[in-house]
């Protein structure tokens, strides 16, 4: 055990703290709050990645930690509740990529006359850290309060701009609905607490003996905990965005900041598809009867809806947002898929096969979660260029984008095609591992391959309104020929997004081996 792991958190604590003290100086020169951030950033991505023995100093042989990570060296899950493992390294990871794109993207869309934007940073890497901590957390209170820290941040920055109408009452409808899904979060905490007398992940099965549900080996305790399912799934769910808790999404990104929209959507929606993992698969993993069937269900709404009301969009963000519910719908499959391995004993005849589909239903998720963040951020980053550069959010101003803003209408494209799982981009990829997971859980149970074909059906219909994009930009022509400027930070993070797509795909086995180690770590 040592507290080094934790060096990547306390880099961005500091630096929030630190940003917060500057702001009061630094009013006329806020260049020097985004420096530090950036640094900040990207010593703490470094950090993360060393830690993973995928940087530099590992391949020289400069051993800053035991890396890739041993078992007891981030176990805190005496002390501190915590356990810094590949599978939350790969989540940190995620999450500081995306804030690492936000951040370059920020510089070009906040202008030099915005107030608060020591606060803005701060109020970021403090979500971050929330974030990063969720993917550590071993006890429901400590996820629940790391979920917390990251939430009540990211209600602040939906209403960064504050004299914009539009963020403001996008704040207030995300603050409400946010209260409301973390107070159902809590009551359902609450229920497992009353079952099974902890909180801690690992231990909240104890009272299920391996191979019979809790109603027989605990007569009576059935209810409550169905319960308690509903509460959770339905608290997580809002924060996910999952139908039919999904309404406040397209609002959201549509009122508050781009890049904010951009983080919302990459970032802090993954921190609850871990969150969502770690308490399905290791606290509710032994009773997953009581709730397979309902999370495919809403797997398969949520896909769907998603994908249909994106069609009809006629702005650009709103398409996205939809496009994100879609998303999150997938990745649902992973967990469904995952939880084939339930309580099955390891010297059981069925282990190894369960074992593998369940590994390959996480890699899947796992690897549709890195893909999705940069595909999204990415996205959402062209559409603060766009709409920085005066042009607008419509489908209609994005006629003829091409000749007027050529770099941004090709990346545009790419991501895209990304999203629909068109080859050769990453996209394609995690969608291709994911979907065959579920096929290969059909083998254990036939319905299984309703997931796939789901998946499959799903992503062709998207097809439709991301080549409808597609279509207005590159082929359609525009009145207006003028070139507007673009900011050059912009350009930059649009392009390190379109880079890591293109390598997701064309490099697709070094990403998937990285996806496997994280989750493979995870699978007991």
């Amino acid at each position: 055990m040592t507290y080094a792991v934790l060096f990547p958190e306390i880099v961005l604590i500091a630096s929030a703290l630190l940003m917060l003290v500057l702001g009061f100086f630094t009013k006329r020169r806020p260049q020097i709050l985004w420096a530090i951030a950036l640094v900040s950033v990207l010593v703490s991505l470094f950090a993360t990645l060393d830690m993973m023995g995928l940087s530099l100093t590992h391949a020289l042989g400069l051993n800053l930690w035991s890396s890739p990570l041993n078992a007891a060296d981030g176990n805190f899950r005496d002390q501190l509740r915590l356990h810094v493992d590949l599978f939350a390294l790969f989540f940190h990871t995620v999450f500081l990529v995306v804030a690492l794109l936000v951040v370059i993207a920020s510089k070009g869309f906040i202008s030099k006359e915005e107030p608060h934007q020591a606060e803005y940073y701060c109020l970021m890497f403090f979500a971050v850290a929330g974030m990063m901590f969720v993917a550590a957390a071993t006890d429901l209170i400590v996820l629940y309060l790391a979920f917390e820290m990251s939430g009540l941040s990211t209600f602040a920055l939906t209403a960064f701009r504050k004299k914009d109408k539009k963020a403001s009452e996008a704040s207030m409808k995300f603050f409400v609905i946010g209260a409301i899904s973390s107070a159902i979060i809590l009551f359902g905490i609450s229920l497992v607490y009353g079952i099974t007398g902890t909180t801690n992940l690992g231990a909240t099965t104890d009272l299920v003996t391996m191979g019979k549900s809790l109603g027989s080996a605990v007569p009576g305790m059935e209810p409550p905990l169905i319960v308690a399912i509903v509460f959770l799934l339905a608290g997580f769910g809002f924060k996910v965005a999952v139908v039919p808790f999904h309404m406040w999404a397209p609002d959201v990104y549509e009122g508050a900041p781009t890049t904010i929209s951009a983080f919302l959507a990459a970032g802090s929606k993954k921190m609850g598809i871990v969150a969502l993992i770690k308490v399905f698969l290791i606290a509710l993993l032994a009773v997953q009867a009581d709730w397979l069937i309902a999370l495919a269900v809403l797997a398969i709404a949520t896909q769907t809806v998603g994908n249909l009301l994106a069609i009809p969009q006629k702005s650009v963000k709103r398409m996205l947002a939809y496009s994100s519910i879609a998303h999150a719908g997938y990745i649902l499959i992973a967990i469904a898929v995952a939880s084939i391995l339930g309580t099955t004993a390891v010297g059981n005849a069925d282990y190894a096969g369960k074992y593998d589909v369940a590994k390959a239903g996480i890699t899947g998720g796992l690897y549709h979660v890195l893909t999705h963040a940069i595909m999204t951020a990415g996205a959402f980053i062209v559409v603060a260029a766009v709409a920085t550069a005066k042009i607008g959010e419509s489908y209609e101003d994005y006629r003829g984008l091409l000749k007027r803003m050529p770099f941004m209408a090709i990346a545009m494209s790419i991501l895209m095609l990304s999203l629909a799982g068109i080859p050769p981009f990453g996209g394609f990829f995690s969608k291709l591992v994911l979907f065959s997971s579920a096929v290969d859980a059909s083998s254990y149970n036939a319905w299984f391959i309703a997931l796939a074909v789901s998946g499959v059906l799903n992503s062709a219909l998207s097809l439709y309104f991301y080549a409808r994009l597609i279509w207005y930009m590159l082929v359609l022509e525009s009145d207006k020929k003028d070139q507007p400027p673009v900011s050059g930070s912009m350009t930059a993070a649009v392009a390190i997004a379109v880079m890591l797509v293109l390598i997701a795909g064309l490099a697709a086995q070094p990403f998937i081996s990285f996806v496997q180690d994280a989750a493979r770590s995870f699978l007991p």
